[in-house]
């Protein structure tokens, strides 16, 4: 997850803004060093470069840009071109939230049934469950998400309880100033929780 970090950290130094990083767009290859993360479809991706932007094509305002399960408040608000790099911060917290956990912070059978004006305030409005309180939700699939992680729904509650919980919470941050302030930090801190 840190090297996914540091893959979208060197996007926004050229420039880019992904603004759809989910599971299925990330590629994991085998190379000779072992798994290496790619990240793929930059096809919405935002050109924040004044060159690059000359030749960008741009998007209707009032569209949903993005996979509404991955999508930051901003992205959903009324006028997603007011992105700015920390909406793939948000994003990758999505992600590593279900890496840990094994879902989404939002039910993805809610967002089906829902219009989109109650995506985009759900998305806006409402704060997700901590990690460690998401799989006391799962009921019967607690015990299938925690056989993948080689433990029990007790003990991954436990260890997805404080730091991790902190770290997932604050990359979801509904403010986005109080969100990493770049991926390369939000990757720090990964690293200093497996240190």
């Amino acid at each position: 997850f840190a090297t996914v970090c540091e893959a979208v950290q060197h996007a926004h130094q050229k420039g880019v803004i992904h603004r759809d990083i989910k599971p299925s767009n990330v590629l994991v290859t085998l190379d000779e060093g072992g798994p290496t993360p790619k990240i793929i479809d930059f096809g919405i991706a935002k050109a924040i470069n004044r060159e690059l932007n000359q030749t960008a094509v741009t998007t209707g305002i009032g569209q949903i840009i993005g996979t509404p399960l991955y999508m930051s408040p901003e992205q959903a608000g009324p006028d997603s071109s007011d992105v700015d790099t920390r909406t793939d911060i948000y994003s990758l917290g999505v992600t590593l939230y279900e890496l840990l956990t094994g879902t989404t912070p939002f039910d993805g059978d809610r967002l089906r049934e829902a219009n989109y004006d109650e995506i985009r305030q759900l998305i806006r409005e409402e704060e997700p469950l901590r990690p460690s309180s998401k799989i006391s939700t799962l009921g019967k699939a607690a015990a299938a998400v925690s056989t993948h992680r080689k433990t029990n729904p007790d003990k991954l509650r436990h260890l997805l309880r404080g730091e991790l919980d902190w770290i997932v919470i604050k990359a979801l941050e509904k403010d986005r100033d109080r969100r990493y302030a770049t991926a390369r930090s939000f990757a720090l801190d990964v690293q200093r929780y497996l240190t």
